[in-house]
């Protein structure tokens, strides 16, 4: 139930008017441990880490000044990987942020990068591929029009070598 809590704090932060972000640079969303995140150890609980990169990647979208327009036209986010590394616990109601930034696109994906910071230093970190998706049409939205949609400059696929190491494992994955 936290959750909504945090999504519903997320809107209400974005009802009076603010520079729209740029879509490209990082977006930090500011998060505090509950105890409902926690688990039998008392520290973060690993699948709370996911759910919370939902939040950070919403936020992105609302800092952005994209979101609405997308779920106007009926598009919607979905991931289709990810991982994240744990590099300490993050314990009972600690401060922390999520970085989020997309960082590189081919023609139907994009890859983005989520860092957990407390205290300046990275204590876990993610990074997942998501494509979006369009109410009523089979298929992937192509990044190229997204872009359009969103009056961004679309120069064709730019893949890091993070996002190439991924694609390179989800293909060994999959081979038969």
């Amino acid at each position: 139930m936290n959750l909504y809590f945090r999504f519903f704090a997320l809107l209400i932060r974005h009802i009076f008017p603010r520079p729209a972000q740029d879509p490209f640079s990082a977006c930090t969303t500011h998060f505090r441990v509950s105890l409902g995140d926690l688990d039998l150890n008392m520290h973060m609980n690993n699948g709370r880490y996911l759910t919370l990169m939902d939040l950070g990647r919403f936020d992105l979208l609302l800092k952005a000044r994209i979101f609405w327009k997308l779920l106007r036209l009926g598009y919607y986010p979905v991931v289709v990987s990810e991982s994240i590394r744990f590099r300490k616990s993050l314990e009972p109601f600690q401060r922390f942020a999520i970085v989020t930034r997309m960082e590189s696109w081919d023609d139907r994906d994009i890859f983005l990068h989520q860092r957990f910071v407390r205290a300046d230093k990275t204590v876990a970190e993610g990074f997942l591929k998501a494509r979006f998706k369009q109410r009523g049409r089979q298929g992937s939205v192509p990044t190229a029009e997204l872009f359009k949609i969103l009056g961004l400059a679309y120069t064709g696929p730019k893949l890091s070598p993070l996002a190439l190491a991924q694609t390179q494992i989800e293909s060994q994955l999959t081979a038969p």
